[in-house]
């Protein structure tokens, strides 16, 4: 079971070793300096061969400010937020690139093109979500959790997708049996409180749905996490305080948890988009180069585990 950031890059490079050749990781509007360090990273490492799509005359200004060897880069020259969106998909889509990747541009402009139908990355009847990891120092792991990053107020069917994507992402890391806590603000279902009630009705679901994953909610946050906590409260179930993902009520509640876990905690943390026809790194535009060469790990190992 990999259990932390280390480990995940560990897997990646060996995964890369045993490859004729490292993926091509296409990075929308990627000339900024983060993207920049973490992909050059990522060649480094020989996790992935880097494709900067968008303008190369900032981007090789960039990297001599940096002092970084443009020689290990492609490039494919687009101008505008929108087009360099259009032209990373494009070139995953054609065989140009085996992984695609944010830059510096806005969520909801990257992902634009990516569900444009026939153009676009979304497999027939396929659902994606954003997955975030966190690494959880003081429990000597990491805990997943969605969706912070695309759903923005998910029904009962698409949380069934989200925790169908998540619990695929943590046996990714050799979780054999996902805890997944269905977090609320409550520990009872509370007709007033609709994410108690969603939970309820998704534990119930999940029985049968997924046999292999312990699904349990409505649970607070404080339950989820903390078995100190579940036991103070006479919470108990196979998830109780041992949560491995986090399943939030809507977008701003897990943006709000990532990001708390990450500027309060100091926790480090990576983000990918799951169930799509290729791995995609969703990182923050504020997340560090260590953050984003994390999520082209993760995207490595993601990529491995789907081809398995």
């Amino acid at each position: 079971m990999l259990r932390s950031f280390a480990e995940v890059l560990e897997r990646a490079r060996a995964i890369s070793a045993a490859r004729t050749e490292p993926m091509r990781i296409a990075a929308a509007a990627g000339e900024d300096e983060a993207s920049i360090i973490a992909l050059d990273e990522a060649r480094r490492e020989g996790l992935a061969r880097p494709i900067i799509v968008g303008e190369r005359e900032v981007a090789v200004a960039e990297m001599a400010r940096l002092g970084i060897d443009p020689a290990g880069f492609g490039f494919v020259e687009a101008a505008g937020l929108d087009n360099k969106a259009e032209a990373a998909v494009s070139l995953v889509r054609t065989g140009g690139a085996d992984v695609l990747m944010k830059g510096m541009l806005p969520t909801s402009t990257f992902l634009h093109p990516v569900f444009v139908h026939g153009t676009g990355l979304l497999p027939p009847g396929g659902f994606v979500s954003h997955v975030g990891f966190i690494e959880w120092r003081e429990a000597g792991r990491l805990i997943l959790q969605t969706d912070g990053g695309l759903n923005i107020a998910p029904d009962i069917g698409k949380k069934k997708g989200m925790i169908i994507n998540a619990v695929a992402a943590a046996r990714m890391l050799g979780i054999e049996r996902p805890k997944v806590a269905l977090i609320s603000a409550t520990e009872k279902v509370h007709s007033k409180i609709l994410s108690s009630v969603d939970a309820g009705l998704l534990s119930d679901w999940a029985r049968d749905a997924l046999p292999d994953a312990d699904v349990d909610g409505p649970l607070s946050f404080d339950i989820a996490v903390s078995a100190e906590a579940a036991a103070h409260k006479g919470v108990t179930g196979p998830v109780a305080g041992r949560a491995d993902i986090l399943v939030g009520p809507d977008i701003e509640t897990q943006n709000v948890v990532y990001k708390a876990f990450r500027y309060l905690a100091h926790a480090e943390g990576a983000g990918i988009l799951v169930g799509a026809a290729c791995p995609v790194v969703l990182a923050s535009r504020s997340d560090s180069p260590r953050e984003k060469l994390n999520s082209i790990a993760l995207a490595v190992v993601y990529a491995a585990s789907k081809n398995a």
